[in-house]
C-alpha cells in the first residue's frame, strides 16, 4: 500500500516539477518588471508636461483676447416688427 501511494506522489512530482519556475525565469521576471515600470513612469511623465503644456497654452490664449461688446445695428433692431405669439386656446368639456 505505502509503494502505491509513493508511486502516485512521484508521479505528480514528475509532472509538477517541470512547470516550476527556476531562479533564472525569476530573476528575468524581474528584470521586465522592472522595464514595464520605467517605461510607465516616462509615460506618465510625459503625459503630465504635455497636458501642463495645453493647459498652459489655453490660459495665455484666453487670457489675451480683449473683451467686446457685442454691436447690435440700431436699424436692423427697429425694422422687425415684434410679432405676438399665437393664442393658446384650451377646450375644457362642460361638468355634468
Amino acid at each position: 500500500m505505502d509503494n502505491d501511494r509513493q508511486t502516485a506522489l512521484e508521479m505528480r512530482f514528475d509532472t509538477i516539477l517541470p512547470t516550476l519556475a527556476t531562479k533564472s525565469d525569476i530573476e528575468a521576471f524581474r528584470s521586465e518588471m522592472h522595464k514595464m515600470a520605467a517605461e510607465g513612469y516616462r509615460w506618465m511623465v510625459a503625459s503630465m508636461v504635455g497636458m501642463f503644456l495645453g493647459f498652459g497654452g489655453l490660459y495665455f490664449a484666453a487670457s489675451r483676447q480683449e473683451a467686446r461688446p457685442i454691436a447690435v445695428p440700431v436699424q436692423a433692431a427697429q425694422a422687425q416688427p415684434a410679432q405676438t405669439p399665437p393664442a393658446i386656446i384650451i377646450n375644457i368639456p362642460p361638468q355634468k
